[in-house]
């Protein structure tokens, strides 16, 4: 009778396991399920990789750098509007990321926004996307700096098209001379922006986006290709 006994038990302790194991089993495929994802590779394409190192080199200890940051973690739609219009204004920014965001290292505020071009930018569905962006940044007072895709690049020509976002105090707006009127508008004051070249001091020479209201408006924009 012992030996039945003993074979009993083990019985038993083998229908447990298997239940134990099975149940496990199903709670997994239940978290497969419920859960289908898995981590991405890398954060950056090499190209994007590579500018990141020339952007930290060019931008130094003046701001902190940010990649792949969603648009409607930077700007949100306007007050006033119905809930539909808002919804609508969401949804055109909530799957939209920018390529590299430069912040202010005190507070976090956003100084600019950086997009990087490569050839894929070229398609009509790309183009499209950017001139979005660019309306986009523009309603909301937003600089957005964009840069061509290159095998190798400038620190000092980088350096050169951040200075108006980084460095305004440096841009001496009372030795500027216009060049020349254009289409743009200030997106402070709604007044034409107009091309600037300074005359005198480090940045001798460099030209720039400026409000024509200028002292009343001193808003300023690098020119970038």
């Amino acid at each position: 009778m012992s030996g039945i006994l003993i074979v009993a038990v083990l019985l038993v302790l083998v229908f447990l396991v298997l239940v134990v194991v099975k149940k496990s089993s199903s709670k997994d495929a239940d978290e497969v399920s419920n859960f289908p994802y898995i981590k991405r590779g890398v954060l950056f394409t090499p190209a994007e990789r590579s500018f990141l190192g020339v952007l930290n080199q060019a931008v130094g200890d003046k701001a902190q750098i940010f990649g792949k940051v969603r648009v409607a973690d930077v700007i949100e739609t306007k007050k006033g509007m119905t809930p539909s219009e808002r919804q609508t204004a969401f949804n055109k920014i909530s799957a939209k990321h920018f390529d590299y965001l430069l912040c202010d290292l005190k507070d976090i505020s956003v100084i600019c926004a950086i997009e990087l071009n490569d050839s894929s930018h070229n398609t009509k569905k790309a183009q499209k996307r950017d001139a979005f962006l660019i309306g986009a940044c523009k309603s909301a007072n937003i600089p957005l700096l964009q840069f061509k895709a290159k095998s190798s690049y400038n620190i000092n020509e980088i350096q050169e098209q951040l200075k108006p976002c980084l460095s305004p105090s440096e841009v001496e707006p009372e030795n500027m001379v216009v060049e020349n009127n254009t289409d743009k508008t200030c997106p402070k004051c709604s007044s034409s922006l107009v091309v600037k070249e300074a005359k005198k001091g480090k940045n001798k020479g460099n030209k720039f986006w400026g409000c024509s209201s200028y002292p009343n408006c001193r808003h300023i924009e690098a020119i970038t290709s």
